[in-house]
């Protein structure tokens, strides 16, 4: 018998890590390709590819962390899935150096 939050347990960081992987593709090809060079006014088109993904991505890890905050399993395994998915919604913070850091 599975416990009800037993799938959720590492949705967050598998969701976070797709993220990263996806951040990293997108910044690899765009910097192949010269996106960065390209402006769309005062930012490059890396840019915001770069501001979209990670948008998108955290986006994802919060639905995922409020679908954890949902579970009503109040076990130490219920604890534990909402306290790993809230602190992958804390670690998507780090997807906040497209803002600021160099592209390329």
């Amino acid at each position: 018998m599975t416990q009800p939050g037993l799938p959720l347990l590492l949705a967050g960081w598998v969701v976070w890590a797709a993220g990263f992987l996806l951040l990293y593709a997108v910044q690899a090809t765009g910097c192949r390709m010269g996106w960065h060079e390209e402006a769309l006014g005062p930012v490059s088109a890396l840019r915001i590819a770069l501001i979209g993904v990670a948008a998108i991505v955290a986006c994802a890890i919060v639905l995922v962390w409020k679908r954890a905050e949902r579970v009503r399993d109040r076990s130490p395994l219920g604890r534990i899935v909402r306290l790993a998915n809230g602190a992958a919604a804390l670690a998507a913070l780090c997807f906040a150096g497209v803002l600021w850091l160099s592209p390329c």
